[in-house]
């Protein structure tokens, strides 16, 4: 059944309810590896997200899959929209405190905006999630866009969603480059998305792709890799946000090139696929100190 306009009040009137959550130091390290980090066993800045006796770092966008379960339960559309017609648009993360190696948490998620882009055109929902460990201090905030591409035309507003960040207009003050595995998506699977399509080649077949493609969030974290090993020298404290728009689908094993403009306290990025020439995350912003 469609959506419809009193779906969509009941779904932002709703006051979220706290959802337990909790990770380990094994779910952080593995995300490490997940977004490509130790392919050099002997480096010591990126043991010390991966190898416990060296370092007790976190990538801050680890916050996307930590929680993922529990903001999945309460997401108030669930079952409502055309959920093999969705694609993830955008990804927002606001950090109150660098990432514990493990903790126990608490997550309130609530829908803050549907878009309605006109039939044929698509829905734009827009979900957000509180998370404080339990005593009750902020720990992040992380919220998406989902462009659901079969929900539009319901008759509710366009208006009002999140507008893209702009980069600026001069060539990148520096680039990163990130050659990653082949089996990548096999491994990011392993951190709690066990969609089909970013593995099973018939999967992806019935999807629209040749291959498996690889996880958006995946590419989410490895941008965020880009930016904590070439401006901040791994120093994930310095992170206080880290915004990006996806623009097209990454396959296994290609090279990401992060393209980054430094301006005081924001840096503003881009990943390019260096194999084909296409970009992949566009608008990124990530707010430093």
């Amino acid at each position: 059944m469609p959506i419809t306009v009193a779906d969509v009040e009941e779904a932002l009137a709703m006051e979220p309810e706290a959802v337990p959550a909790s990770y380990t130091d094994r779910d952080t390290m593995l995300y490490a590896v997940a977004i490509g980090m130790g392919k050099d066993p002997l480096d010591e800045k990126e043991l010390e997200y991966t190898c416990e006796t060296v370092g007790s770092r976190v990538v801050p966008s680890a916050a996307t899959v930590l929680t993922r379960n529990a903001a999945r339960q309460a997401d108030p559309l669930r079952g409502k929209m055309n959920f093999a017609m969705l694609l993830h648009g955008e990804q927002r993360l606001t950090l109150h405190q660098p990432l514990p190696t493990a903790a126990e948490l608490m997550v309130k998620t609530r829908t803050t905006g549907v878009y309605d882009k006109g039939e044929g055109k698509g829905a734009l929902v827009v979900n957000e999630s509180s998370v404080e460990l339990q005593d009750g201090s902020p720990l992040f905030t992380v919220g998406s866009t989902s462009f659901y591409r079969g929900d539009g035309g319901f008759g509710g507003t366009a208006e009002g969603a999140p507008v893209p960040h702009p980069l600026p207009d001069r060539d990148p003050d520096m680039i990163c480059e990130l050659p990653q595995r082949e089996d990548q998506a096999l491994i990011y699977a392993l951190c709690g998305d066990r969609n089909p399509l970013h593995r099973d080649p018939a999967a992806a077949k019935k999807g629209g792709f040749d291959i498996p493609i690889l996880h958006g969030l995946c590419s989410y974290g490895i941008a965020c890799h880009g930016v904590l090993k070439t401006v901040l020298d791994y120093d994930q404290t310095r992170m206080k946000s880290f915004d990006v728009r996806f623009s097209s689908p990454v396959f296994p094993g290609e090279t990401q090139l992060v393209d980054m403009w430094v301006d005081d306290d924001v840096v503003s990025f881009r990943v390019r696929i260096k194999e084909r020439d296409v970009v992949s995350i566009n608008n990124g912003k990530c707010v430093i100190s």
